[in-house]
């Protein structure tokens, strides 16, 4: 018996998903699959398009057979812990035997030399990316031009174009990523690169059949979306069929949830920081420049997507100033981080949904895995660290504001974190 993980965000779920794991089973040919995905938060700084219990369904009805949450603090960060809270949950769970993810470029040999050359910070790497910093070049750039000296040094010769290509592309870096993570931890989990189908993780373009999550967010905020009939054929060209359904009858009541629905929530914790009630620089990746820059500019806007493009700059990204954004609201910490990075990164593991054909799954993790798994909440304090205790609060009070600013939205009575219970799929 053997299992592919697959770390994952399904926001929303489309055919390149659908395509993913399908290839992944074929690939690996594992019996089971496991998804960790991020919760009703995602990495780009943003709330989930589709709450997470939605997805969970809809992944459990496309082959995904256990879905693990990755908590807030790790779902809504950089691409390096994205991935290293992703990738440890993977392996602590003690049954993942391969790692399975979409990328732009399949060279995983060229993707493993730029994470050895990131992980050592040789000195040729080390000395070249400041050099490039303190010549004012953005750090992506920087680092480009450090891995593509190093690489050369190492006799490893990749045209400049494909370096800047795997650079560049978001799934690309996550892959980059991962393969750290996996190293740094030790891990015996073997990655597979499985090359995408759609046009990008940015792309809006819709081609035959595959687009990307964004792309089909962009559908839903057209001005002529007034019910789901309005796309629904352009969707069922995009989606599987079995989740036409959920969409349909969640459309309007639990999604489509955008970033300026949190706008005045978090314009009242950048008040509250401005009379020293709370302290922006305490916040988990923050830097005193940084925050000077969000306090000055953030007076006089009642939108967050402004905010963030005036704030944004070669040095301080879009994304990375939208995440700061919402650890105004969670009041993720600089503290917190170091003591979860501290104990090992992981404390629990948070089970969203499974198939009940699976739950064979469930038993080998307890008995591989010196961890929790937590099915429900309320008994969460009696198996869970205080570290991990702290991690589940961040992210109990994220899923309450998450719930607020939906059932506001839509009117939509919402049901509890508490009430909603593991999916299980017969």
């Amino acid at each position: 018996m053997s299992t592919v993980g697959i770390i994952a965000e399904f926001n929303p779920f489309h055919n390149g998903h659908e395509y993913l794991i399908n290839e992944a089973k074929k690939i690996t040919g594992a019996d089971h699959v496991v998804i960790v995905m991020s919760g009703n938060y995602v990495q780009r700084g943003a709330p989930a398009f589709m709450d997470k219990f939605s997805r969970t369904a809809i992944a459990l009805n496309n082959n995904a057979d256990l879905i693990i949450e990755l908590p807030f603090v790790y779902s809504s960060a950089s691409a390096a812990y994205f991935a290293t809270g992703a990738v440890n949950i993977l392996d602590r769970l003690g049954v993942i035997d391969y790692l399975c993810f979409g990328t732009e470029n399949e060279n995983l040999d060229l993707i493993s030399y730029i994470a050895d050359i990131i992980i050592n910070e040789d000195e040729c790497y080390s000395s070249t990316l400041q050099s490039y910093l303190k010549n004012g070049l953005s750090f992506a750039k920087s680092r480009e031009n450090a891995i593509m000296k190093s690489l050369s040094l190492m006799g490893i010769t990749i045209p400049a174009s494909e370096i800047s290509e795997i650079l560049s592309s978001p799934n690309s870096i996550l892959a980059i990523e991962y393969i750290k993570a996996l190293k740094i931890a030790n891990s015996k989990i073997k990655p597979i690169a499985i090359r995408r189908t759609d046009s990008g993780y940015h792309s809006s373009r819709i081609n035959e059949g595959f687009a990307s999550a964004n792309a089909i967010r962009n559908i839903y905020s057209k001005v002529s979306v007034y019910n789901f009939n309005n796309i629904r054929e352009t969707m069922s060209e995009l989606v599987p069929q079995n989740s036409l359904e959920i969409l349909e009858n969640n459309f309007k009541k639990t999604y489509p949830i955008i970033r300026n629905d949190f706008s005045n929530l978090i314009f009242k914790a950048l008040i509250s920081d401005k009379f020293g009630l709370t302290n922006l620089n305490d916040l988990f990746d923050t830097t005193p420049d940084l925050v000077n820059r969000i306090r000055n500019i953030y007076s006089g806007h009642t939108n967050i997507e402004t905010l963030i493009n005036e704030c944004n700059s070669p040095t301080y990204t879009s994304t990375r100033i939208a995440r700061i954004l919402f650890y105004t609201l969670m009041n993720y910490t600089k503290e917190d981080f170091n003591h979860f990075k501290k104990d090992g990164y992981v404390y629990y593991f948070r089970i969203l949904g499974f198939k009940k054909s699976h739950s064979d799954l469930l038993t080998d993790i307890k008995n591989n895995s010196g961890l929790p798994l937590i099915t429900k909440l309320s008994k969460a304090g009696e198996i869970v660290s205080d570290n991990g205790m702290r991690m589940l609060a961040i992210n109990r009070l994220a899923d309450d504001i998450y719930r607020m600013v939906v059932s506001s939205k839509f009117g939509f009575e919402v049901p509890a974190e508490e009430e909603q219970g593991v999916i299980i799929l017969n």
